[in-house]
């Protein structure tokens, strides 16, 4: 399994239309296969500050991910918005196991 965890902060005008974009984002990127999960996380204390916590099934499909018409038009839609660089960094999932990683689980939860 591939883990990513990018941060970045919006401009505090543009909170809300990145709020919507991501969503929609995500629900097209739940879609494509060989992604395990996708979750979108604002900082309570820092309402312009947010996370994203992706899981795919390979570095491989994470890439294949990048080069996806879905993660093209949200870059687009969302780089005017940006306060600064994101923070992209791969993790390794500890627990729960790797194989208790399921797509189905994850959206029951949401």
């Amino acid at each position: 399994m591939y883990m990513r965890v990018v941060s970045m902060r919006i401009k505090p005008e543009f909170v809300e239309t990145f709020k919507s974009s991501s969503a929609e984002g995500i629900e097209k990127l739940l879609a494509e296969p060989g992604v395990v999960s996708s979750a979108l996380l604002q900082k309570a204390d820092d309402p312009a500050s947010f996370l994203f916590i992706e899981a795919y099934a390979s570095s491989e499909t994470y890439e294949e991910h990048l080069k996806s018409q879905c993660f093209l038009d949200w870059q687009e839609q969302v780089a005017s918005l940006l306060d600064g660089e994101t923070d992209s960094v791969e993790y390794a999932p500890v627990f729960p196991p790797e194989g208790e990683w399921i797509q189905d689980t994850v959206q029951e939860l949401s």
